[in-house]
């Protein structure tokens, strides 16, 4: 059952904006100095953007297993820079994330019960307000079971050695530097793959010659183009959302 509960207040109206045209402007005097044309992803070239962000992250995993590479040194620490406790913190901090996530599917309260079309008024507003707190009270479980499961790995921890706690600790952080790898590549190419130089989204009209040039664009530049699209993915993952609520 989905944690997500109708609400009367759900504005479906601008959820259907699934390309946009946005105005790269001069700075100096604020003139139009090109459109770029940008819409959300089609499955194939979705598939292509997971494939690339797959690859990467592999090839990131690989480096950060070679005891000797230039990314193995620069992202993790010696075992001898780390104390027991400093290793318990940073096992703690690393899992957060998953034992959040398990907290979130392990939490189960029923949605509120809607009474008949013709109940009282009264019952109508207990019913909504059963809906308005839903929200809260999920989040409230969810934080008392992360909370709980957090004290748990701290006292499973605080009995590891040393080395075993090590090795848990290079394994939660390679895990997570090669998601953030894998997320920003994908965006990367999610980027360099919806962006045209006109309304057609023809993929011989894309805005980019190819992904270096955008990965080559000045960074303030890059992130503009970023947050543009982020604006996209914000009202799809809203869809999304109003779908599992209305189902």
């Amino acid at each position: 059952m989905s944690d997500v509960v109708e609400r009367n207040d759900v504005d479906i109206s601008k959820m259907f904006d699934w390309a946009r045209v946005y105005e790269i402007v001069n700075p100096l005097d604020d003139s139009i100095v090109t459109l770029v044309y940008m819409k959300v992803l089609g499955d194939a070239d979705l598939g292509r953007a997971r494939v690339y962000a797959l690859r990467k992250s592999s090839e990131l995993r690989r480096k950060l297993k070679d005891l000797d590479s230039d990314e193995r040194i620069g992202y993790i620490r010696d075992v001898n820079d780390l104390t027991k406790e400093e290793l318990e913190n940073l096992g703690v901090a690393y899992s957060s994330r998953e034992l959040i996530q398990q907290a979130r599917q392990s939490v189960k309260i029923p949605s509120p019960k809607a009474p008949p079309s013709n109940a009282s008024l009264e019952k109508m507003e207990k019913f909504q307000k059963a809906v308005d707190e839903y929200p809260k009270k999920k989040h409230d479980l969810v934080l008392k079971a992360t909370e709980d499961a957090l004290n748990a790995l701290r006292k499973e921890l605080s009995e590891r050695t040393m080395e075993d706690l090590y090795k848990h600790y290079v394994r939660l952080l390679i895990d997570e530097l090669c998601e953030q790898e894998a997320l920003r590549t994908f965006k990367d190419m999610q980027i360099f793959l919806g962006c045209y130089k006109s309304d057609d989204y023809k993929e011989d009209n894309r805005f980019f010659d190819s992904l270096e040039g955008f990965l080559n664009l000045e960074p303030i530049a890059k992130q503009r183009f970023k947050d543009a699209y982020d604006t996209l993915d914000v009202e799809m993952s809203e869809l999304k959302k109003l779908r599992r609520a209305t189902q």
